[in-house]
């Protein structure tokens, strides 16, 4: 899953909700996958992959909102964060050097822009000049993705768990760690499946990152 994380320990992001929010609404990921990846990408409304064994893949509760309805609703969340065209968001956005982030992330803040009028400033940088400054705080948004160690939505799930070193948003929810903590004590197999669809839920309702797709695998193959 390749996303846009949100740095929760600091401003403009920390504690504010109706604007991650807004940012998230206004992506249109079905043009970014079909104008900008083009290699058969799937938009992510969520953060756990199709095709996870044993497991519904849950999703933003706008996902079949028609974009219009989804930029109106952000519109409203933005003004009532404390921002206008007369006082727009400013950002600076991070993410490792290479020519399709780079697009994505021109993509992207062309959207927020067109739609809120936000203000982002776009940073290339090395992947490990990247990381460091992910783990020191110093980034306002970042680029990752998070690729699973195993066929089991758990390896998605415990991402997000407090207590998790590479948790690079720094998402902390009690009532996440909850229920991921009694799904990797549950044995069974339809109530462990409830609860880590529950989690995420749960946390895609608290906005700590942006998924804006799914990866595939790309082959190139003789026609013969």
């Amino acid at each position: 899953t390749y996303y846009y994380g949100f740095n929760l320990d600091r401003p403009p992001f920390k504690d504010n909700l109706p604007l991650r929010r807004a940012l998230s609404l206004v992506i249109d990921r079905d043009r970014l996958a079909q104008s900008v990846l083009r290699m058969g990408e799937l938009p992510a409304y969520g953060w756990v992959p199709p095709g996870v064994h044993d497991y519904s893949p849950q999703s933003f509760d706008y996902r079949d909102k028609p974009i219009a309805e989804r930029i109106a609703e952000a519109r409203t969340l933005y003004t009532k964060a404390g921002y206008s065209s007369a006082n727009p968001l400013r950002f600076e956005l991070r993410y490792n050097s290479g020519e399709a982030h780079e697009k994505l992330a021109v993509a992207v803040a062309s959207m927020w822009k067109e739609a809120l009028g936000v203000e982002v400033v776009l940073r290339q940088e090395e992947f490990k000049s990247l990381l460091q400054d992910i783990d020191r705080g110093d980034v306002e948004m970042f680029r990752s993705s998070w690729i699973g160690d195993y066929n089991d939505a758990y390896t998605f799930a415990q991402y997000f768990t407090s207590g998790f070193g590479i948790n690079l948003p720094r998402y902390r929810s009690a009532e996440y760690d909850s229920l991921v903590d009694a799904a990797a004590a549950e044995t069974d197999a339809g109530k462990r499946r409830e609860l880590l669809e529950h989690a995420e839920r749960v946390m895609l309702h608290d906005h700590p990152l942006i998924p804006l797709y799914f990866y595939v695998n790309k082959h190139l193959v003789k026609p013969e």
